[in-house]
């Protein structure tokens, strides 16, 4: 009986320091209203889509996922940004573990809502650095197929990946119109705690116009014309930029907690 109550009791604190925890963070959405209209101070849920929003949505993954649209249709949908009109497409990303991929590891990018394939993300083999590529053949991962959209690089020490699409290294290309476009850079930041504490990570993405265009960031052989030169110079006029979040750390459960608003369902110190 006892037990029982003190785990009552537990829960209780719990879930004081919970509703604590969310007038903080209304707190920091109301200071934050301020901040650049690049900069989120929070994570953004998934929003109800409006009514009008429902048909472009609908249309949308309608096109995404019909079988008979030509390579360069799906290849527009997909390395364009998401229409505005739309609101958030909630995707999955799962990790095959099994024969060659614990040495070469697969990803998976799923659309949550029914678990429809989307695209593929494979590591390569024989790279300095970690290097995947992207693409939206499930059955053949390779550079040469014409749904290859391009690739993540990581940096020598794995704190810093680029995003890339599918056109020439500079030291490769001929001219300068082959350049390939960097299309991201995700950072993480080291802590005091090391692997064990809660990662600290920024997004950096071309900034998108109200006309959904984005800026184009050509890679460059140039280290201080890159996209992370740049916003290290504070020139972050076609940047936008996103923190994550920081937990804060809960005395009832000894650990760091953090609202994801109900779209992680597992503890983990990747969770962001």
């Amino acid at each position: 009986m006892r037990d029982e109550e003190r785990r009552k009791k537990k829960q209780q604190d719990f879930e004081k320091e919970e509703l604590k925890n969310e007038e903080s963070e209304e707190e920091e959405e109301e200071a934050a209203e301020g901040e650049p209209r690049y900069y989120q101070a929070g994570i953004v849920p998934q929003a109800p889509l409006k009514p009008s929003q429902k048909d472009a949505y609908d249309a949308f993954i309608s096109k995404l996922f019909n079988p008979y649209l030509p390579h360069s249709e799906l290849r527009e949908l997909y390395m364009k940004p998401l229409p505005a009109l739309i609101g958030q497409v909630q995707c999955t990303i799962e990790r095959s573990k099994s024969g060659f991929d614990r040495l070469w590891p697969k990803y998976t990018l799923s659309l949550s809502q029914g678990n429809r394939y989307m695209l593929t993300g494979k590591k390569r083999g024989m790279n300095s650095t970690s290097n995947y590529m992207i693409t939206a053949d499930q059955s053949k991962v390779e550079k040469t197929q014409a749904n290859y959209l391009g690739k993540v690089r990581s940096n020598f020490l794995g704190t810093e990946f680029s995003i890339f699409d599918s056109k020439e290294n500079p030291k490769k290309a001929s001219t300068k119109d082959e350049y390939r476009n960097t299309l991201g850079v995700v950072q993480y930041e080291t802590n005091v705690l090391g692997s064990k504490g809660p990662r600290r990570m920024k997004v950096l993405l071309p900034m998108v116009s109200k006309d959904g265009e984005e800026v184009q960031w050509p890679d460059t052989e140039h280290e201080g014309d890159t996209i992370q030169s740049k916003f290290a110079q504070n020139d972050t006029e076609d940047i936008m930029f996103f923190f994550n979040k920081p937990p804060k750390w809960n005395e009832q459960v000894q650990a760091f907690v953090l609202n994801f608003n109900g779209r992680v369902d597992k503890a983990s110190v990747k969770n962001f």
